[in-house]
């Protein structure tokens, strides 16, 4: 019987392993983010709101008063961090404005 009772001492070691492994595993998955979530200087809610702001700021009459609602509404989701809708705001600021989003090389890596 001596020998089914050794088999247990090997469990602390066992389970520190086991233990570890996921700690490294979480720590890797953490360090994979992409490198623009990680900074927090997304596209959408730096260059893109610029853009739409400005254009919304030089226009007149119930077009800027629409255009300026929805780049409110889109600051509001880049502050919850939902960059995403916050960009679809941007683009409909801008269309109603008339003006064609300007991208670069490094805004476009960004996506």
């Amino acid at each position: 019987m001596a020998y089914q009772l050794s088999s247990f001492r090997h469990f602390p070691s066992a389970f520190a392993i086991v233990a570890a492994s996921a700690l490294a595993f979480t720590g890797l998955m953490a360090s994979a983010t992409p490198a623009y979530a990680q900074s927090g200087d997304d596209y959408r809610c730096a260059g893109l709101a610029e853009q739409a702001h400005v254009a919304a700021n030089g226009m007149d009459g119930k077009k800027q008063a629409s255009a300026k609602r929805f780049v409110s509404a889109g600051k509001m989701l880049c502050e919850a961090g939902n960059e995403r809708a916050a960009a679809k705001q941007f683009r409909a600021a801008l269309k109603i404005a008339g003006v064609a989003e300007v991208e670069t090389d490094a805004q476009m890596a960004a996506r």
